[in-house]
């Protein structure tokens, strides 16, 4: 193994010091000189040392450490709600106000305890028919916004849904920062949604630059009917699991565990190579969540408000976030990426994709080169390349990189323009 030598020079005190990553060696030689002699004394000691990485289960916050680590999941964000009174401040804001929230909703948000309270056991969003700050209902919406981000992870929420026609429940997440633009360009991951007309279909949904609204892309529970999963399904009375699988190129849904359904990086999926990654997939940033019950609006009040219903409880038992350690055990380089494949070129703008590389645990990124200089990075197997010099043959190299650093061999391919 290589070792690294420093030297320093003194006039009478000399220190040859050399640092391998498991044993630190120093001679010194000192010399003391008389008008008659000169004596040299050499010492020399070996410190053994080890480096010592941090693993993620030695991380587990103390109020997830109940949670069981399963299939490598380990918490590492949660609240179990075993409090009483408001929201816990350091986990949890509130946002206050009303005004339609771009979808006509008619409840006016408060941090009220009337509308968001925790027992000790659950956290309870209660939707309230009342007059107030001149809206006719209150309810309560909570974010992590400026306090936990997250990305890539598995999140998961288990919860008792509010029923009524005009209840819009939400379990949800959004950029910390709005990388690629305005909603929906920076995306937005829908874990749980439901609409209290609709009472037994869970909804997960994302919405981007080019699928957003009715035609964003997600997955629902009438999967799991349809395929023999479950035969009925009741999310009024019962409590039960909603979550997704967030990676570096999927989004997968989940109920009580069982998978609805997935979406992921696509290049080819409606000619996406003509644009840029983000269009499709903005999911490469930090985003925060967010739990609200909505009343009304373009889709929960789609067939009105049955202003019978209220008092009406999104009932919230837990809400964790799990991740996997792709670090400390990460003793691999990752394989290059393979079988590049131009699939648009139009004058100086490409649309280069990949095979993607394998590791023994994760790839983070891939760092792009064109002529040997860095033009940046990229979570997914594909990447479009804007401003190639013009008349010639470029050179482009793409690198993956895992979590812990390791870096494969470099994938070469030549464009011409």
């Amino acid at each position: 193994m290589p070792r690294k030598l420093l030297l320093l020079l003194l006039s009478v005190l000399t220190v040859f010091t050399v640092v391998a990553c498991d044993e630190i060696t120093t001679t010194t030689t000192t010399s003391n000189t008389t008008s008659d002699t000169t004596t040299t004394t050499t010492t020399t000691t070996t410190t053994t040392t080890s480096v010592v990485t941090t693993q993620l289960v030695d991380l587990i916050p103390s109020e997830c450490s109940s949670i069981d680590i399963v299939d490598g999941w380990v918490p590492t964000w949660c609240d179990e709600f075993k409090y009483e009174g408001s929201v816990d401040p350091l986990k949890w804001k509130h946002q206050n106000g009303g005004g339609g929230f771009g979808n006509n909703e008619a409840q006016y948000y408060t941090s009220r305890t009337e509308n968001a309270y925790v027992d000790g056991e659950y956290l309870t969003i209660t939707a309230l028919k009342e007059s107030y700050m001149g809206y006719e209902y209150t309810s309560s919406k909570i974010w992590t916004q400026g306090l936990e981000n997250f990305r890539y992870g598995k999140f998961e929420m288990r919860a008792k849904l509010p029923s009524g026609r005009g209840t819009w429940p939400a379990f949800w997440m959004m950029p910390s920062i709005s990388k690629y633009g305005g909603w929906p360009d920076s995306g937005e991951i829908d874990i749980m949604e439901h609409v209290g007309y609709d009472p037994n279909v869970v909804h997960g949904n994302t919405h981007t630059d080019r699928f957003w609204g009715t035609n964003g892309r997600g997955a629902s529970t009438e999967s799991l009917l349809d395929n023999g999963t479950f035969t009925s399904i009741d999310v009024l009375n019962e409590f039960h699991t909603y979550g997704v699988i967030w990676t570096e190129t999927t989004i997968e849904w989940f109920f009580d565990g069982y998978s609805m359904g997935s979406m992921g990086y696509t290049p080819t999926k409606n000619q996406s190579f003509l644009l840029p990654t983000s269009v499709d997939w903005p999911f490469d940033q930090n985003f925060y969540l967010i739990l609200n019950l909505a009343i009304g609006g373009d889709w929960g009040g789609a067939q009105g408000i049955d202003n019978t219903i209220f008092p009406t409880e999104f009932v919230i038992d837990y809400v964790r976030v799990f991740q996997q350690d792709y670090i400390s055990d990460d003793t691999e380089n990752p394989t290059a990426p393979s079988s590049p494949q131009v699939l648009s070129l139009v004058d100086r703008t490409a649309y280069l994709v990949w095979k993607p590389s394998t590791d023994d645990n994760a790839i983070r990124r891939y760092a792009i080169y064109v002529n040997d200089i860095l033009k940046g990075y990229t979570s997914v197997y594909g990447i479009q390349l804007t401003g190639l010099p013009a008349d010639r043959d470029n050179i482009i190299k793409v690198v993956a990189e895992d979590y812990a650093g390791n870096l494969s061999e470099p994938m070469e391919t030549l464009i011409s323009t």
